[in-house]
């Protein structure tokens, strides 16, 4: 079986097959603020399997169409080969490995388990009707360029919202964007807008761009930072404490951020079969102040020479668009079955 399948798979089961599984058990809980992921994972249904092959793998655990794996020394879990990046490293002692309960309740549980999460009231869950596309950047703001190969981010980013708008309107989703032309719209009206219509999901569109342009490809995803937590690019620059302690709009949606964010970001990776640069955490402006669940994604780089010869394509600016509206589908299914379970 495919990686992509499998994150494919993975990401259609888990509606159907985790959406009421129970928290932990309270034995998996230290006082220390730490999840022993062994007993979580069994609690789950799944076995352990002792990895072999990678030095690097620290556990891996399974069950009949899914598997998880974790890696030594580092801030990220892999659920079914789509990777997620973690606040802090995973760690392990006595033969277990261990997750901040931080991580736990913020990240694992409301992708794996999003009725049982305690961080997530229900009442915050509504169905998805109406969809707010953001195509970044516009007008006098061309975004990343890449004159190499004749694009600039606005152009395209504008074009998959386009594709995507047509694809969730089949689909019976209402559709609003916030540009539909070669416009600059300031960040803080682009998500005040899902306010004013009162947008159920927020999605921004963006694409990449690195001064290597050999050898850095891929798609990544981005949800709101948790507070109190760095985000996944901190390494340039530490939150300050009053960043870290900030409570932003945006904050209320954690729980639907990071399961809406995984789902997108699977999608994707099924339908392109590109890198994965894995789910993230940014305090991005417009993901900030959103009111409604919210997702920031980069659908390539474009002065990386193979991934523009792809963006240049409308074939493959097409599956772009499939991937994301096919998160939102699983997405949309999952919040519409919590809401109806209430």
């Amino acid at each position: 079986m495919s990686r992509s399948h499998r994150i494919f798979l993975f990401a259609t089961l888990v509606v159907q097959a985790l959406l009421f599984v129970p928290a932990a058990p309270l034995g998996a809980q230290s006082a220390t603020g730490i999840v022993n992921l062994h007993d979580t994972f069994r609690h789950w249904g799944y076995a352990l399997e002792r990895p072999g092959g990678r030095a690097s793998e620290l556990a891996r655990w399974k069950n009949q169409w899914s598997s998880v794996s974790i890696e030594r020394n580092k801030a990220c879990i892999a659920l079914n080969g789509a990777r997620v990046w973690l606040g802090f490293a995973v760690s392990e002692g006595n033969g277990n490995a261990y997750l901040r309960r931080h991580d736990y309740e913020h990240t694992l549980l409301p992708i794996m388990a999003p009725r049982a999460n305690p961080a997530s009231p229900a009442p915050s869950a509504r169905p998805v009707r109406h969809v707010l596309l953001d195509p970044g950047h516009g007008g006098k703001d061309p975004g990343n360029t890449a004159s190499r190969f004749g694009l600039m981010e606005k152009t395209m980013t504008l074009d998959v919202a386009l594709r995507l708008k047509a694809i969730l309107e089949q689909r019976g989703l209402k559709v609003s964007l916030t540009r539909t032309t070669d416009v600059y719209v300031e960040l803080v009206d682009r998500a005040a807008l899902a306010r004013k219509i009162n947008a159920d999901l927020f999605v921004s569109i963006h694409f990449n761009s690195t001064a290597d342009t050999s050898s850095v490809s891929g798609v990544e995803s981005y949800v709101l930072t948790p507070q109190g937590q760095h985000s996944t690019n901190d390494s340039r620059r530490r939150a300050t404490a009053s960043e870290l302690r900030a409570r932003e709009p945006g904050h209320k949606n954690g729980p639907w951020n990071i399961l809406l964010g995984y789902h997108v970001h699977a999608a994707m990776l099924a339908k392109l079969r590109a890198e994965d640069r894995g789910l993230r955490r940014a305090r991005f402006q417009v993901l900030q102040t959103a009111t409604c669940p919210a997702v920031l994604v980069e659908c390539g780089f474009l002065n990386n020479p193979a991934e523009a010869a792809l963006v240049r394509t409308g074939a493959y600016r097409e599956k772009i668009a499939q991937g994301i509206a096919d998160g939102i589908a699983r997405y949309q299914q999952i919040l519409n079955k919590l809401v109806a379970g209430r």
